[in-house]
């Protein structure tokens, strides 16, 4: 699959990520609507994340990433947007995410479809 999205880097220093990541979520649902959009975080490098934003269907205007994504291997989590950092703990217990997709409801649901490279 093809994730296109407008890429934006995010420190992870005291778990910033949430709130500024969550700021940039605001931005783009102003424009698109919440429940039209869906996160990409990928490319974890030192203490810092790149993380997109584009559309379930169709391409964002004025996109900046175009990158390719395993078809098959994700493994998908549901809960609460409120509990979105303890489903990340839970997640990171078995280690490091190659990508992460997140998608966000307005009834304070979210989906988290995450995929972690095999080291065999």
């Amino acid at each position: 699959m093809v994730f296109k999205g407008i890429s934006r880097v995010f420190k992870l220093t005291n778990e910033q990520q949430y709130e500024t990541i969550g700021q940039f979520w605001d931005e783009m649902a102003l424009i698109y609507g919440l429940e039209n959009l869906c996160g990409l975080g990928y490319k974890w490098e030192n203490d810092k994340i790149s993380y997109a934003i584009g559309l379930k269907n169709g391409d964002i205007d004025g996109y900046n990433l175009s990158i390719l994504l395993p078809d098959d291997g994700w493994v998908n989590v549901r809960g609460e947007t409120e509990l979105l950092k303890e489903l990340y703990d839970e997640i990171y217990k078995n280690g490091r995410l190659t990508y992460e997709i997140e998608t966000f409801y307005e009834d304070g649901r979210c989906e988290i479809r995450y995929y972690r490279e095999s080291l065999a």
